[in-house]
């Protein structure tokens, strides 16, 4: 995935991906921007790596926001992420992972926190919304949140209950590309042996 990523890197929206979720035994999908691979320390319960690599998959989301309730349900879910330079398709399914200020994981504490200083303003101002997603537009105006999450002194604003890191920690990987030969190709990752792979007809 590493390779297809970089070849797409110049591509405008190149890292949107679309995630699905579990409403009630009904799929809810919608796109959320991948922020990279996220390596954790040696010996952490979630490491899972690929070639030597981190497998976990790094995007933040709203607390408030549906997926919230629906993780709750079920906590898995899957990712598509089409590049269309390459004409290549990644189904990636596994447990979504939601970190909030309730976390006691030092780790993914300071992950989340990072995660917070390195979004843009917009999206920081997103997450200091006080309208709940989803819900009738209301006539009477809502506070305005701070300008780019920043505090008077120009300074990051300490991320809000609101903002969750989201991980996706992958367990199956279905793989295709159309071009230069079609290919398809599954990886799987079992408890004990890690990850194996075959390829299958596309």
């Amino acid at each position: 995935m590493e390779i297809s990523i970089a070849k797409s890197r110049k591509i405008r929206g190149s890292n949107y991906v679309q995630i699905a979720t579990v409403d009630n035994g009904e799929p809810r999908c919608r796109t959320v921007v991948f922020r990279g691979f996220h390596n954790l320390p040696e010996g952490h319960a979630l490491s899972n790596l690929c070639d030597d690599m981190s497998c976990i998959m790094k995007m933040c989301t709203a607390k408030n926001s549906q997926k919230v309730a629906q993780n709750q349900q079920q906590p898995i879910a899957e990712m598509v992420w089409w590049f269309p330079k390459t004409s290549e398709q990644y189904r990636v399914r596994g447990s979504l992972i939601l970190i909030g200020n309730d976390s006691d994981d030092k780790a993914l504490i300071a992950a989340r926190k990072e995660l917070w200083g390195n979004i843009g303003d917009p999206s920081r101002e997103s997450f200091l919304e006080t309208a709940l997603p989803g819900e009738a537009v209301s006539t009477t105006s809502s506070p305005t949140p701070p300008e780019g999450g920043r505090g008077e002194d120009g300074k990051v604003l300490p991320p809000p209950d609101n903002f969750l890191l989201m991980l996706l920690d992958p367990s199956d990987c279905d793989y295709l590309r159309l071009t230069g030969g079609q290919y398809r190709q599954i990886d799987a990752r079992a408890k004990d042996s890690g990850w194996s792979y075959k390829r299958v007809n596309p």
